[in-house]
């Protein structure tokens, strides 16, 4: 029953993650994106308290007890290994009880595990839900010190091994044990209230738990975990036929170890422009879309200004002059990056070479964030590129027109492009110079 009990919770569980909200990736914030070349906080404090449920030989109930719940806190250091991966080291502790006919079991342990976790949207949904919720798997290795005793529920006595085997014919005794000796495990057998060293077992731990991220610093969670053991010895019946195990449940807090202006790895969402980069040694068309950015710097790079140039026709003449430029920016930025500058002192040269001509700036932003925001965002980096213009160079300022556009006009257009696109060109200003042409017949 009780494993029936754990895989409903497993399917309950599996299909929320399933049937959450499909994520929208395409107005994701920067710091919303794994970047392995980034810094995250990874480290993790979690605390938690609940009920601890034994499934022994010595139990009447095939789920949960009616009586004498026994409750245990744990606490457990993590380590996140990129998106979906974690390991933690964690610490249970609880008293136990159990009765069944005549007899009852008391005692107490505490188990030691290491643990390695995978959240589950990660590897479905590839982020977390609605940037809140985060259902992971957990299975671990580790070992559970003890100590349990028998008592006569009606007298109280301390139960020996002839008690229990001498009165059943057939009923096998513990093999260096004799009738003698009390059922004591972590005591002294033939004294049950004098301590000795704890009985251990190896126990596995597997199980599911969610989290809540209230902030950066916080999460809430629930754990469910079913803690497998490698012998049948946590009640003090020798010799069942089935190891014992015992379930916990917590209710959690997580403090998230590190900077607070800083994300957490797990709350980020899988960046398909990353994969994208891995791929484009060997995809001819991501390849040439790589590089993008490269061939846009070094036509900025150069001096684009064209000496005059004569188109003949037979009925008129055009007279003009070329400067085409383009800045680029970091994500939600008007800053002016530092090889940004050499571009700028082109175009400030070109224009004190020709001190009739006129540009037209124009600004751009890729299409995450709200589109009023993106056209003011688009109207500060114009002005970033006026004020040096104008502040370090000298220009006149009539000599500029600033044209913002917002996420308009898309250079690479990443939602149609996905999971391909480059987000980066389109955070930029293009350049160019305005003057009507000299017409002559």
């Amino acid at each position: 029953m009780r494993k029936i009990l754990f895989v409903i919770v497993i399917s309950v569980f599996v299909c929320i993650s399933a049937n959450a909200q499909q994520i929208d990736f395409y107005n994701l914030e920067e710091e919303q994106i794994y970047n392995p070349a980034r810094k995250y906080n990874t480290w993790s404090l979690t605390a938690g308290i609940g009920p601890v449920v034994y499934y022994t030989d010595v139990v009447d109930y095939s789920v949960f007890p009616s009586q004498n719940w026994k409750f245990g806190p744990s606490l457990l250091v993590s380590k996140q290994l990129g998106r979906p991966w974690s390991v933690d080291a964690q610490f249970l502790m609880a008293d136990m009880y159990g009765e069944k006919n005549s007899r009852f079991f008391e005692g107490d342990f505490y188990d030691l595990t290491l643990n390695l976790n995978v959240s589950i949207n990660q590897l479905v949904l590839f982020g977390p839900i609605r940037d809140r919720l985060n259902i992971y798997g957990k299975i671990g290795l580790g070992v559970n010190y003890f100590r349990a005793r028998q008592r006569n529920i009606e007298t109280g006595e301390w139960i020996t091994v002839g008690d229990v085997h001498g009165g059943t014919p057939g009923y096998p005794r513990p093999y260096g044990w004799s009738d003698d000796d009390f059922l004591a495990i972590g005591y002294e057998k033939d004294n049950p209230e004098e301590k000795t060293d704890r009985g251990s077992e190896m126990v596995i731990p597997i199980g599911l738990g969610i989290d809540y991220r209230i902030n950066k610093s916080f999460d809430l969670g629930f754990e469910l975990m079913l803690r497998n053991l490698s012998q049948d010895n946590l009640d003090v019946n020798l010799t069942g036929a089935d190891n014992d195990s015992y379930m916990s449940t917590a209710v959690t807090v997580t403090y998230k170890i590190g900077k607070k202006d800083k994300r957490h790895a797990l709350w980020t969402y899988k960046d398909f422009n990353m994969g994208w980069q891995r791929d484009r040694r060997v995809d001819p068309n991501a390849q040439k879309l790589d590089s993008l950015r490269q061939r846009l710097e070094e036509i900025a790079a150069t001096d684009s200004s064209v000496t005059d140039t004569t188109f003949i026709y037979r009925e008129k003449i055009e007279h003009r002059k070329i400067l085409a430029a383009s800045v680029f920016f970091d994500f939600d930025k008007s800053a002016i990056k530092p090889d940004a500058h050499k571009v700028i002192a082109i175009v400030s040269r070109f224009m004190k070479e020709h001190p009739d001509e006129k540009i037209l700036v124009k600004g751009y932003c890729d299409e995450r964030g709200a589109d009023d925001y993106n056209v003011r965002l688009s109207q500060r980096r114009c002005d970033a590129v006026m004020d040096v213009l104008v502040n370090d160079y000298g220009l006149d300022e009539n000599r500029i027109t600033t044209e913002p556009n917002g996420e308009g006009k898309l250079l690479s257009d990443t939602k149609k492009l996905a999971p391909r696109g480059v987000h980066m060109v389109n955070r930029r200003v293009d350049i160019f110079v305005v003057r009507e042409s000299n017409i002559e017949e």
